[in-house]
C-alpha cells in the first residue's frame, strides 16, 4: 500500500518515519520536563517512547530488515543501499537497549544495586544524542530506498523508450510498491517479462518455478510459461503483504 508522504514508500515506511520523527521531539520534550523538575512527567514521557519503539521494531522495522538487508549480508553491505540501514539497525538497537536500561533504573527497582546507576544526566544525555543519530540515520535510509530512486525515475530519460512487447511476450512493470497488472493472464507458451521502473525488488514464485535476482531500477527478468495453471508471486524484497500478483495461464488456442 502506497504511503501518504508522496516519496513513493510505502505506508508502513512512511508511518514509522513520523512515529520515530515524533518519539524523538517526545524526548526532548522530556528533557525540558526534568528541568524544570516535573519528573513524574518526565519519567512516564521517556517510558512511553521506549515502549512504542518496541512495538515499531516489532511491527515494521525488524520485518524490513529481515526481508530486505538481512539476506544480502554481508556482500550487500558494499553498497550503501544496504549499508546505512544496516547501521541504523546496529544504532537503534543500542539506543534501545539502553534506553530500556534507563528506566529500569530509574522507574523501577528491579534491577540489583550493582547494575543502577546514580548520575542520571550523563546516561541520559547519552541516550537523547544516540536517539537522534540513529533518527538522522534512519532519514538517510528512507532517502536512498525511497527518494533517490523516485528522482533518478524522474529524471529525463536519453534511452530509446522501450519497444512493444513481441508476440508471445507480455510485460508486467513494476512501480509504487505494485506489479502492472497486478493479474495477468496468458495463453500457455506465453513469456512474462518484469521490469523495474524503480526500486529494488525481486520476483518470487510462491510454489517454487521462478524466481529473480534483486533487480534495480531498469533490471528485467523474464521467464516462460507453458503449463496452464495459477503462478501466484510476490516481491522477495518486500513481502506477500505488500506486493503480490497472479500469472494465470490458460490452454493455447
Amino acid at each position: 500500500m502506497n504511503g501518504f508522504l508522496g516519496a513513493g514508500a510505502t505506508l508502513r515506511a512512511d508511518i514509522n518515519l513520523v512515529v520515530q520523527a515524533l518519539m524523538g521531539l517526545a524526548l526532548l520534550a522530556g528533557m525540558f520536563l526534568a528541568r524544570r523538575r516535573r519528573f513524574r512527567a518526565h519519567k512516564y514521557c521517556q517510558a512511553s517512547v521506549m515502549m512504542l519503539n518496541l512495538i515499531m521494531i516489532a511491527l515494521i522495522m525488524a520485518p524490513s530488515f529481515h526481508h530486505q538487508v538481512q539476506p544480502h549480508f554481508p556482500a550487500g553491505l558494499r553498497e550503501t543501499y544496504y549499508l546505512i540501514p544496516y547501521i541504523h539497525a546496529i544504532l537503534g538497537g543500542l539506543a534501545e537497549l539502553l534506553g530500556l536500561y534507563i528506566v529500569l533504573v530509574a522507574a523501577t527497582n528491579i534491577l540489583p544495586q550493582r547494575l543502577r546507576f546514580r548520575r542520571f544526566k550523563p546516561w541520559m544525555r547519552t541516550e537523547l544524542a544516540l536517539w537522534w543519530i540513529v533518527i538522522l540515520i534512519g532519514l538517510a535510509t528512507y532517502y536512498v530506498w525511497y527518494v533517490k530512486p523516485l528522482h533518478q525515475a524522474a529524471a529525463p530519460q536519453t534511452t530509446q523508450a522501450a519497444k512493444p512487447s513481441a508476440p508471445g511476450r507480455v510485460t508486467v512493470t513494476i512501480k509504487n510498491f505494485q506489479f502492472d497488472p497486478q493479474d495477468l493472464t496468458v495463453p500457455a507458451g506465453t513469456t512474462v517479462e518484469w521490469l523495474d521502473n524503480i526500486g529494488r525488488h525481486s520476483i518470487v514464485a510462491e510454489q517454487g518455478g521462478f524466481k529473480s535476482p534483486v533487480l534495480a531500477s531498469g533490471g528485467q527478468f523474464e521467464h516462460k510459461f507453458d503449463a496452464p495453471g495459477a503462478y501466484p508471486y510476490y516481491c522477495g524484497e518486500h513481502g506477500k503483504g505488500v506486493m503480490a500478483g497472479t500469472i494465470t495461464v490458460t490452454n493455447a488456442p
